[in-house]
């Protein structure tokens, strides 16, 4: 029985994402998205492209670099997108550097829908649908946007995110700020921290441990290639968090 010997693509490339010492997902722009986002100068401002260009366009690329133009994920990747501050930047380069912006690319589309606004017509929505769909592909991406859906609508969570944490290097931070870059570690290092009852730090601790336990079962823990808890904390800048006492 003859086996059909298998392809390799030696220019096959995957999406890199950004994570925090914990495994979890940086949502904060990169560096290079900052620089896009704070420069209307460096944004594309030209025309959008048919749908049918930009496939075309995107799979040459696949071809030229040796990639598997079967794999419907890779060529997405490769699609440049026609909407929004990063247009002309390619849908993998994205998800690599601004899974903040993909996140709230998610939710503003679930408002159209649920608002009966949601339109298909036009280039840029198009490329916009197709963005999601390769977003959304990833398990990754998947799982954090249904965190997100289920977070807890509580009225005292909602204003405590706007409360300022007071004290230490993260003074001026926010409470929701906090827990929302929790992959930087800061955020379970408060809530591993013994305090004094009513101190500053023990009600952002009890505001952490609050987001900690509204966290679905599916992602209650890092991903399989995360840092365990243990050594996640190791790796944590340690000169970013000492000397910190409660306020």
């Amino acid at each position: 029985m003859s086996h059909r010997p298998s392809v390799f693509f030696p220019g096959k490339v995957q999406v890199t994402f950004r994570r925090g010492a914990l495994g979890y997902l940086l949502q904060v722009p990169s560096d290079a998205a900052k620089k896009i986002k704070d420069n209307p100068s460096m944004q594309d401002k030209s025309a959008p492209l048919k749908e049918e260009v930009v496939r075309k366009n995107a799979i040459s690329v696949v071809l030229q670099r040796g990639g598997d133009v079967s794999d419907k994920a890779e060529v997405l990747g490769e699609y440049i997108l026609q909407f929004g501050k990063y247009r002309g930047k390619s849908f993998r380069w994205l998800l690599e550097n601004d899974v903040g912006y993909t996140m709230y690319l998610i939710k503003n589309l679930e408002k159209e829908k649920e608002a009966g606004h949601f339109s298909t017509e036009g280039s840029s929505k198009i490329s916009l649908q197709s963005f999601l769909e390769y977003a959304m592909s990833f398990k990754d991406i998947e799982e954090l946007s249904k965190f997100e859906s289920h977070k807890t609508n509580s009225p005292a969570v909602t204003s405590d995110c706007d409360t300022l944490v007071g004290f230490g290097n993260r003074a001026k931070s926010t409470w929701g700020e906090i827990w929302e870059s929790r992959a930087d570690g800061y955020a379970f290092f408060i809530m591993s921290r013994k305090c004094g009852t009513g101190s500053k730090m023990h009600k952002l601790q009890q505001y952490l441990l609050m987001k900690k336990e509204s966290l679905p079962s599916t992602v209650t823990s890092p991903a399989s290639t995360a840092t365990p808890y243990s050594q996640g904390m190791s790796k944590v800048n340690t000169n970013h968090l000492k000397n910190i006492a409660c306020g």
